[in-house]
């Protein structure tokens, strides 16, 4: 009992601690925060894909050819991130239930008594039963670690990146005559420049 004990907790620990923090982590999730905007004349908005949106629906009025021309771009951007959104669900959902399955679907082995007759037979049945539930519990819960580190993979390929940013803001540039700037280091909230430099494109 003690050996199926060890094995249940280092699966649990495997399932639901370890693995949660290596899907959700980033290279370089504990560096320091660098902030990054969206700069066109005096509006600041934020770098990512959402970002851009909120800069084109402000400009949907005003400049309806140039929303236009962009908007499917951005609408891609969207659906990757949505579909990396969903792979990373998926991959959580299905390797937590594989691994629930692994532990729920054990035999149930009753140790014999000492009074048995047969408790030498019964006893190595029972030490049997306990192996298989072992084998079986480490090997589910391993395949949904493996489905869960599958799904944080597929979600960390598909979503989109800065390159993907740098190509809309050269693409809008391109288009209007007010350029967009992608800023690195400046905060406009605190209106200062991180560690003393602002870099633009």
């Amino acid at each position: 009992m003690t050996r199926l004990r060890l094995w249940f907790g280092v699966s649990v620990l495997i399932v639901g601690i370890v693995l949660p923090r290596a899907v959700w982590a980033q290279p370089g999730a504990y560096a320091v925060h660098v902030p990054e905007q969206l700069q066109v004349g005096d509006q600041h908005f934020d770098a990512s894909v959402a970002g851009f949106q909120a800069y084109l629906d402000s400009i949907r009025s005003s400049e309806p050819g140039l929303w236009g021309q962009i908007a499917p771009d951005v609408a891609r951007l969207e659906s990757r991130q949505d579909a990396a959104k969903a792979a990373l669900a998926v991959g959580v959902v299905a390797g937590v239930a594989t691994a629930i399955y692994g532990f729920a679907s054990r035999d149930n082995c009753v140790e014999p008594m000492l009074s048995d007759p047969n408790f030498g037979a019964a006893s190595d049945a029972w030490g049997a039963c306990n192996d298989r539930n072992i084998s079986k519990t480490a090997t589910f819960s391993f395949l949904g670690a493996g489905i869960m580190v599958v799904g944080g993979i597929i979600a960390y390929a598909s979503w989109p990146g800065r390159q993907d940013l740098l190509d809309l803001v050269n693409k809008h540039n391109r288009l209007s005559k007010q350029p967009l700037q992608l800023q690195l280091g400046y905060d406009p909230t605190q209106r200062f420049a991180f560690s003393g430099a602002s870099v633009s494109f």
